[in-house]
């Protein structure tokens, strides 16, 4: 019998509603990013998470999932 290590998931409440304001303050702080960079389409969330990851990850040191807590933060 083999054990698996259980697969951590992470729950993310940014929604269309707060997205505006994260958006706004993302743009304050990253002027590089464009409205592209920052669209909010319903189910695209975490391709538009690659993008930002791609464009400032780096910046911040955060990974992925950082930057989702980092957005999340703002």
């Amino acid at each position: 019998m083999t054990t698996t290590e259980p697969k951590t998931v992470t729950t993310f409440t940014i929604t269309r509603e707060n997205w505006l304001e994260k958006k706004s303050k993302l743009k304050e702080k990253f002027p590089h990013l464009t409205d592209s960079d920052l669209e909010y389409k319903e189910g695209k969330m975490e391709e538009m998470f690659d993008k930002l990851n791609t464009k400032i990850g780096k910046t911040i040191g955060k990974s992925k999932e950082g930057l989702h807590k980092f957005i999340e933060a703002l």
